[in-house]
């Protein structure tokens, strides 16, 4: 186990005014968001507020709250709202413009970091762009792709089980006595003894796993249970003792297209988007300057 605790690899619309600001501060959108479309853009309409040079619009209200999750722009349709969200962007506009007045955009790193941010929204904006324009997959494509990746989609067999981590032999021992007397006790012995805080408060329930994902005296024993002996003798590991109960089993199956639908237009998708980000790299003038951070060429 890699650690016992990782055996396995395992919104309120209606915002009062405090928990609204603080959604809205949290806002990240890029490199500054809190820009006013209002230096080169020469936007439509009057200006509504300052922070020093900086020009704010009813425009910028709009994209402000276009930009916020789905399940909050229906109550930022009032002007008490749109106060807020305004209110807001003015906060962030000041603290930014401190930010300049202290010369941090300077700094190499927060340069970076600003030049990142810009990429971002910027292939955000790509991905969105081809999401609208790219053809969709088609059912063909899905189901020869499904036909041709079988094994990838393949759930093997499954099991689920919980155990007692202890630290000696004689203590599990002691436990396991126990357990083939009052059986229902497995939780209670959890909690009183297991030294696996990772899932103690679960009862030790380790949940459904299949083969490569304990470690291996764990799994040769754990996987030898079944319905007619539930209980193990306790398995060292070099996590200490344990004592493992089976739940149950789950044969290996193989999922139907329906099941599998969805993963598989996300995996054409990204398919599409890498391959052309590849032609894209084709065709734009890049050049590795020096030869030791050139990638090999297969």
């Amino acid at each position: 186990m890699r650690t016992l605790a990782d055996m396995k690899w395992n919104a309120n619309p209606q915002l009062n005014p405090l928990i609204l600001c603080f959604c809205l501060l949290l806002l990240q959108t890029g490199c500054n968001q809190e820009h006013a479309v209002g230096t080169d853009d020469k936007p439509q309409g009057e200006v509504i507020a300052k922070v020093g040079e900086q020009s704010f619009y009813v425009a910028d209200i709009d994209h402000e709250i276009l930009i916020m999750p789905e399940s909050m722009r229906h109550v930022m349709t009032g002007p008490v709202a749109r106060a807020k969200v305004l209110d807001v962007m003015l906060k962030r506009a000041a603290v930014a413009q401190k930010a300049r007045d202290m010369g941090l955009n300077l700094d190499p790193v927060i340069a970076y970091k600003m030049r990142q941010a810009e990429n971002a929204v910027l292939i955000d904006s790509v991905r969105q762009w081809q999401s609208a324009h790219f053809n969709k997959p088609s059912i063909e494509d899905i189901t020869a792709y499904y036909q041709t990746h079988q094994a990838a989609f393949a759930i093997p067999e499954q099991i689920h089980a919980r155990h007692i981590l202890v630290r000696n032999q004689q203590q599990a021992l002691d436990i396991l006595k126990q357990l083939k007397q009052q059986p229902q006790r497995f939780a209670s012995l959890v909690a009183q003894y297991s030294i696996d805080d990772g899932n103690k408060a679960r009862g030790g329930d380790l949940n459904w796993f299949g083969r490569g994902v304990m470690v291996d005296a764990f799994e040769k024993v754990a996987f030898k249970l079944h319905a007619g002996k539930r209980l193990s003798q306790p398995v060292k590991s070099a996590f200490g003792w344990h004592i493992i109960e089976w739940l149950g089993k789950r044969d290996s199956h193989m999922p139907s297209l329906a099941e599998v639908r969805a993963e598989i237009v996300s995996i054409l998708n990204k398919q599409h988007m890498d391959a052309w980000v590849n032609a894209l790299m084709e065709q734009a003038d890049i050049e590795v300057l020096q030869a030791e951070y050139r990638i090999p060429q297969l």
